[in-house]
This record gives C-alpha cells, sequence and structure tokens, in this order.
C-alpha cells in the first residue's frame, strides 16, 4: 500500500507517525479519530496532528501552528484554512 510505504519512508527519518487501519467503518471519519486518539501513543505527544486524505499542507504547516498552540496555553485545538 502506498500510504504505508510512505509513512515507513518518514519513520525510517526519525519522524513519529503511525499508519492505523480499521476493519469496520463505525462512525465513519468520527469513529476514526475517535479510535486513534485513544491509542497509547497519543498520550505519550505533545501535539497531535490529523490529516484527511485529500489534504496536502504546506511543508511549514506545523512550524506555524505549533508555536500559536505554545504561547496560548488555554487554546487545544488549531484548524487550519486549507485551498484546493
Amino acid at each position: 500500500d502506498m500510504v504505508e510505504l510512505e509513512c515507513q519512508r518518514w519513520a525510517s527519518k526519525g519522524i513519529n507517525i503511525k499508519y492505523e487501519i480499521r476493519d469496520n467503518r463505525n462512525g465513519y471519519k468520527a469513529g476514526a479519530l475517535k479510535e486513534g486518539m485513544k491509542r497509547s501513543y497519543v498520550r505519550e505527544c505533545d501535539y497531535v496532528a490529523i490529516f484527511d486524505a485529500d489534504f496536502q499542507p504546506e511543508p511549514d504547516f506545523l512550524w506555524k501552528t505549533i508555536p500559536f498552540l505554545m504561547h496560548n496555553p488555554d487554546i487545544g485545538l488549531v484548524q487550519a484554512r486549507w485551498k484546493f
């Protein structure tokens, strides 16, 4: 699978990336997000970035969003605008 191979490529470079597949579609996208956030490794992360399969962020996306979270501790979520 192309996505799995790409995730493995990034992981081999030391990037903390996970590839998950569910065997059911309960709750559809919301169910997938809910299940993903239950994973034990999520608790080890300071931040979690979730992207749709059809979304390709700008290369500096995390460089722009993470500092905003770090400097505003009352904020728990950033949703960024994207373009086609």
